[in-house]
């Protein structure tokens, strides 16, 4: 970790908020706060380290909204470290946190447990969900209020809570919190024993399939819920191109709504699976090409408004079984920077500042999160990413404790080289070979 006061020449700053780009330079003094911005430092700066990202686009605080990190409790699958080094070397800046470890984040105390964990650790700030039922058991709501005051930024059991009259309160609850609830919508009536998405493939692969309704109705139920009651939501992952739609009308009328994705809902369809290769059991399931189509359209449209990697890190004897037996989900946070700028920048065409907003600041404004930005007197947390150089992802480059991934093997773009955290340089790749003289000839003009 680099300490002393450094120089940030010649980056791309990038705007989420506002939409722009502009070549400037970052001055950061050793107690990480910005002293100087757009200008070079001079020998009365007694900058000690410069680093030039010319070419490179700075974008602030990245963040991952949705992560499993499994501690407590599976510490084998994942640990607040070992997900934090997978962060700063994928160039990610916050993580939040879902609350199915073991115990479950039910309580306040167990919320300050992660607080008070990841402070000590000094590593990458984790901001912790609440369970929205005691035990997740959807039977009885948690201390949502108290779990609130003790730090939790949003609450989710991970599927929609089945008795309506429990969800209306809970909605309730998040009004006057205005805190989320985050569902991950599915009828376990419809989908029950499905492992993969219902259609032709799982018809000729003979696996039991999840039909697309059991999303979609559950999506349907919770926005009249919210309609009647008011709340706020936000459904993440979506999967099917009439779940976006449901959300987009929702939008239209002005409830409090919103809707994510993950990476691999972009990438592939269920025509993947063929072959039983388990890196590719999520939940939900990957759906059909049409459905794929549909989620980058409603990214396109604003309907989307985050990306997040849906972090599930599994043991290889997890997922090295039969289809039907393996676990489900994808390990994420090594691979969401670089898959997501990868897929929406290069292949589809979005700007920068457009795909920024959905790892960056429409995250941190669905969970009423504030984080400095890049402007003078701050600690700024930023992330200086590469969109020229094509690089093939390696298990290697994980520092995740999950491997079971199907990007790995692919070519990719949007590679993090350096990760700023409250000021700190917490991760820099060699490529960018700090140095104490500055070239005025690589200046911006």
């Amino acid at each position: 970790m680099i300490t002393e006061t450094i120089a940030v020449i010649n980056g791309r700053l990038v705007d989420p908020v506002r939409g722009t780009e502009e070549v400037t330079n970052l001055l950061i003094n050793s107690n990480g706060i910005v002293t100087g911005m757009g200008y070079l430092p001079d020998d009365d700066d007694d900058t000690s380290t410069v680093i030039d990202v010319k070419g490179r686009f700075i974008i602030p605080n990245i963040t991952d909204s949705h992560c499993s990190l499994r501690e407590p409790g599976h510490e084998d699958k994942e640990t607040f470290l070992s997900a934090s080094d997978a962060a700063v070397a994928g160039g990610i800046t916050a993580l939040i946190a879902t609350p199915d470890t073991h115990p479950i984040v039910d309580t306040p105390e167990m919320v300050s447990f992660i607080h008070a964990r990841r402070r000590a650790a000094g590593i990458v700030p984790i901001y912790p969900m609440g369970a929205l039922s005691k035990g997740i058991n959807g039977l009885e709501l948690a201390e949502l209020r108290l779990m609130h005051e003790a730090g939790a930024v949003g609450f989710t059991d991970g599927n929609s809570l089945e008795h309506t009259g429990l969800m209306r309160h809970a909605l309730q609850y998040s009004a006057d919190l205005d805190r989320p609830i985050i569902v991950t919508p599915d009828d376990p009536l419809l989908s029950q024993n499905g492992v993969m998405n219902e259609g032709y493939y799982s018809t000729i692969l003979g696996l039991r399939g999840i039909p697309a309704e059991s999303e979609e109705l559950r999506i349907s139920r919770d926005i009249e819920l919210v309609e009647r009651f008011g709340g706020v939501v936000h459904f993440f992952p979506v999967s099917t191109a009439q779940s976006v739609e449901l959300v987009r009308r929702a939008k239209v009328r002005g409830l409090a709504i919103t809707c994510g994705t993950a990476p691999h809902y972009l990438y592939f369809d269920e025509s993947a699976v063929d072959g039983y290769l388990t890196h590719f059991k999520v939940t939900p399931p990957l759906r059909s090409a049409a459905d794929r189509q549909a989620l980058i359209e409603g990214i396109k449209d604003g309907t989307i408004d985050t990306i997040a990697s849906h972090h599930q890190p599994h043991t290889i004897d997890g997922k090295r079984t039969d289809f039907v037996e393996a676990d489900p989900g994808i390990s994420g946070i090594d691979t969401l920077v670089c898959t997501t700028l990868t897929k929406l920048v290069r292949d589809e065409g979005l700007s920068i500042s457009q795909v920024s907003r959905l790892i960056s600041s429409n995250p941190l404004a669905i969970y009423r999160i504030k984080r400095p930005g890049i402007a003078l007197m701050k600690r700024p947390s930023f992330t200086v990413i590469d969109m020229k150089n094509e690089f093939t992802l390696e298990s290697s480059q994980f520092k995740s404790k999950g491997l079971n991934s199907p990007f790995i093997g692919r070519q990719f773009t949007g590679k993090s080289l350096m990760t700023v955290i409250e000021g700190r340089i917490r991760f820099i790749d060699p490529i960018l070979k700090p140095s104490s003289v500055i070239d005025p000839e690589h200046t911006p003009r």
